[in-house]
């Protein structure tokens, strides 16, 4: 398969500033756009837990540090309506189907693989192939399980919640709903 975009997912930066996970990832992600020369989207707007619209959001944070590692401007595309991994799902599928790239790698930390692989293979349907990238963060077996033990337990409402609504995957206008709900609450 050869990727037509690489997702770059954002991880929750601290006063404005990328987070060191957010830092791996988008290093991760230069070395991938080195190989394969496809255009980037970063992705993310404001977490659940911040208020929407106050400071940058984080695809804008990381476009500077993309940038700086040497990704062309005009490469980076960015994503900044989600709230989470659900949204960075459905918000790059939009811009990945308004582009005509069924073919995509996802760059994630090694915690929020299993999570964001359910969201993005889910999500995006069987139209689209999806390759991802964990990075590895060095945290101890431990401190792994934990983070995974937590990522699973919030990947499994939403499983439920799927069923419950009749949610099928690839189906837009129903994750759409959904997200509506979740984001009219933050």
């Amino acid at each position: 398969m050869k990727e037509e975009a690489i997702i770059v997912l954002g991880c929750k930066p601290k006063g404005g500033k990328l987070s060191d996970l957010g830092h791996q990832r988008l290093e991760k992600a230069f070395e991938l756009y080195s190989k394969k020369k496809v255009p980037i989207i970063l992705s993310g707007g404001y977490s659940l837990k911040s208020k929407k619209g106050i400071g940058p959001s984080e695809a804008k944070i990381m476009k500077g540090t993309a940038i700086n590692l040497g990704i062309d401007r005009k490469d980076i595309f960015l994503e900044e309506e989600s709230r989470d991994t659900q949204g960075n799902a459905y918000f790059t599928k939009q811009i990945v189907k308004q582009k005509g790239w069924p073919n995509i790698l996802v760059v994630t930390s090694d915690f929020h693989l299993m999570k964001a692989r359910f969201f993005f293979d889910f999500i995006y349907g069987p139209k689209f192939k999806i390759l991802y990238v964990d990075v590895k963060t060095g945290f101890s077996k431990r401190e792994l399980a934990e983070i995974e033990e937590k990522e699973r337990r919030s990947r499994d409402v939403m499983v439920k919640m799927y069923k419950e609504n009749n949610i099928s995957p690839g189906e837009d206008a129903k994750v759409m709903e959904i997200l509506r709900s979740f984001y009219s609450k933050a």
